[in-house]
């Protein structure tokens, strides 16, 4: 059975194995809130945002979704001669994607957008992606991102 716990651990050791040299790190989180709180205003009580009036969400497809586990998974490692597109890292992507899905129950998927428009703020990030997957019984709030 798939739990949260399980898919913590999946994005917490992808995102060490991913730890560049250098002075930032990889964070990559789920964080679970009820369908009663709007997704923009979830995300910005839970990173403390502020003056972030410009967050928005686009609805993506499966296919936009798994592109962009697959480039925080994957894409990132190019400098330690590791090739991403190796079938085993697709299939490692789907196979996390699919638990993703059984657990959320997934209806539709969003990718935030519009944050931190024109400002030059790294309060998310140096490099992000954060996503919210509308679930049956939850909401599920899922990031990848860079930190320096």
């Amino acid at each position: 059975m798939v739990t949260l716990d399980f898919l913590k651990e999946i994005l917490s050791s992808q995102a060490l194995r991913n730890n560049p040299r250098a002075n930032y790190f990889y964070e990559f989180d789920i964080a679970v809130f009820n369908h009663s709180i709007d997704a923009p205003d979830f995300m910005r009580a839970h990173f403390a945002l502020k003056d972030n009036k410009e967050l928005t969400v686009q609805p993506i497809t499966e296919f936009e979704f798994t592109k962009i586990i697959h480039k925080w998974f994957f894409g990132r490692e190019r400098s330690k001669n590791i090739n991403p597109d190796q079938p085993e890292n697709l299939e490692k992507v789907e196979n996390f994607y699919r638990s993703l899905k059984s657990f959320t129950k997934e209806k539709q998927i969003f990718h935030f957008q519009n944050v931190n428009i024109g400002r030059y703020e790294y309060q998310l990030g140096i490099d992000y992606d954060y996503l919210y997957i509308e679930g049956e019984k939850n909401n599920f709030l899922i990031y990848f991102n860079a930190q320096g």
